[in-house]
């Protein structure tokens, strides 16, 4: 007979409090506002961890995304868990700007992700999202971080980001303004379910751990009809079957957020249901979000 001991409690909540305060010190190290010493001690952590050769050195692994917007990334989730166990905010008008922002500055090189390793997938669009004229539309858009990295990829894009949250859009107009796009970035305090525009867009992206349900499903039509023939809609969702813990995980996180947790063939019903075709998944990296996709009919 095999005993199998039950897990040591104290051993787990040890090693992620070592989780924690190794995300903790990556936002710090990477963030460069914080005081020397505390930066210094950070810079240990992350040299110990092997995410740098020396303490004070440049991160490993930074590729097209910068020291910045690792730090949000890093900052993002905790913000988000002590504002939950805090009881603080279990949706994201309670949280603080701090994490709005967090959240929001750890998108922002999405778009570029996007462009290099999803659009092409996407039969022309690319192209389109490239011509004078083009336009997308960001629903959740948040702080507006999306919305200015795809008009900052495809110079010809015009984006309107779409949020029921007055907050967060303030946060937004004043990002955009700072930015080199404000002309093409319009944000406006819009409830999906009830979104409707007959000038018609070449992109949409609905992200539904963001999204309460009702607005999803009453919202997802309505954006799949104010494509133009030929456009696109990406629906952004958790990623299950992966291991039970990170489906655990992924269902926690998406019902703290207020959203919608969709998986791969509830998107791919609400799609074919708003009368889209081509629906299909698409590839992610690992920590990026599951994306399917559906196109208008030209």
């Amino acid at each position: 007979m095999t005993i199998i001991a039950e897990p040591d409690l104290q051993a787990i909540i040890q090693a992620w409090d070592q989780a924690a305060w190794s995300l903790a010190a990556l936002a710090l190290a990477a963030g460069g506002d914080s005081p020397s010493e505390l930066r210094a001690a950070a810079s240990e952590v992350l040299a110990a961890t092997g995410l740098t050769s020396a303490p004070g050195q440049r991160l490993r692994g930074l590729g097209a995304a910068t020291a910045g917007q690792i730090a949000s990334q890093a900052a993002a989730p905790l913000h988000q868990a002590s504002a939950l166990v805090s009881g603080r905010g279990i949706s994201w008008d309670a949280q603080s700007d701090e994490a709005l922002l967090a959240q929001g500055n750890a998108s922002a090189q999405a778009a570029r992700q996007f462009a290099q390793m999803v659009l092409p997938m996407m039969g022309g669009l690319v192209d389109r999202l490239a011509a004078p004229g083009a336009r997308m539309l960001d629903v959740g858009t948040g702080v507006g971080a999306l919305a200015v990295g795809f008009a900052q990829v495809f110079p010809q894009l015009h984006v309107l980001g779409i949020d029921v949250l007055d907050r967060a859009l303030g946060l937004a107009r004043q990002a955009i303004d700072a930015s080199d796009v404000a002309a093409r970035v319009t944000v406006r305090t819009q409830d999906v379910a009830g979104f409707a525009d007959g000038t018609g867009f070449d992109l949409a992206f609905l992200p539904a751990p963001f999204v309460p349900q009702p607005a999803v499903r009453a919202g997802l039509p309505r954006v799949a009809a104010a494509l133009r023939p030929g456009g696109w809609l990406m629906v952004g969702h958790g990623k299950f079957g992966v291991t039970p813990v990170e489906d655990a995980l992924t269902r926690l996180k998406t019902i703290a957020y207020g959203g919608t947790p969709l998986d791969e063939a509830a998107a791919s019903q609400l799609l074919r249901s708003a009368g889209l075709i081509s629906v299909r998944p698409i590839p992610t990296p690992p920590g990026a979000p599951a994306i399917t996709i559906g196109q208008k009919p030209a």
